[in-house]
């Protein structure tokens, strides 16, 4: 059994290689142009963040919901597999399909905070937030994508979820302890920052829990 989930989220990764390819691909130009100066940073800090959530966006709807729709599920009820470890597999498999270039993009963003004399050190704290941010905003959209079969009800969580990270972005300013420090030289991490950390953590490990949680119950499949 666990070599067969193995083989299916080789698959994933097989899927999707170019979709990931091409993600990283985009980011790192965009941190390339975001070390070019004041304005290459603006451009390439949104192509940075756009490159990450799409590229979650798009693992959750075509590893998921475009399985459901097309019917091709039905190869996967042919292998011996209960619905609950194919669920199990399937999270597994678009969870790895995000983490590498997720994991690639933020060590590069950290990289260019500390490399760019530019660029305050200050800002350190609030990179790692936003990754850890992104990485739970993908959490929460794939345990939608295993949950919700309706397209109206997806798209409200991508609506949510893509909100959510403007509003993160502009609410952890406005922070005192953390805002206050992005401009200085030296990276502050103090107990605000830990504690947000802290919950990023936790709300991503309950969204990628509740599909392992439920799939044990299942008796359908995807």
């Amino acid at each position: 059994m666990k070599q067969l989930t193995a083989r299916l989220i080789a698959k994933e990764l097989y899927l999707y290689r170019w979709l990931l390819v091409g993600a990283t691909a985009a980011g790192f130009a965009a941190l390339l142009t975001a070390a070019s100066g004041e304005f290459g940073f603006s451009i390439g800090f949104l192509v940075w963040l756009t490159a990450i959530i799409a590229m979650g966006v798009m693992l959750a709807l075509f590893g998921v919901s475009s399985e459901r729709k097309e019917r091709s599920l039905l190869f996967i009820l042919s292998l011996p597999l209960s619905p609950g470890d194919h669920v199990r597999a399937k999270l597994l498999g678009l969870l790895v399909c995000f983490l590498l270039p997720w994991a690639l993009l933020s060590a590069g963003a950290v990289a260019l905070v500390l490399v760019m004399p530019g660029i305050a050190d200050g800002l350190l704290p609030y990179t790692v937030l936003l990754c850890v941010f992104l990485l739970m905003n993908f959490s929460l959209v794939l345990c939608g994508a295993l949950h919700i079969s309706s397209e109206a009800g997806m798209g409200g969580v991508i609506v949510l979820t893509n909100m959510s990270v403007s509003l993160f972005m502009m609410g952890i300013g406005r922070i005192p302890d953390l805002g206050e420090h992005m401009g200085k030289p030296d990276a502050v991490w103090n107990t605000p920052f830990w504690l947000l950390l802290a919950a990023q953590l936790a709300i991503t490990l309950m969204a990628l829990a509740l599909p392992l949680v439920f799939a044990a119950r299942r008796r359908d499949a995807l």
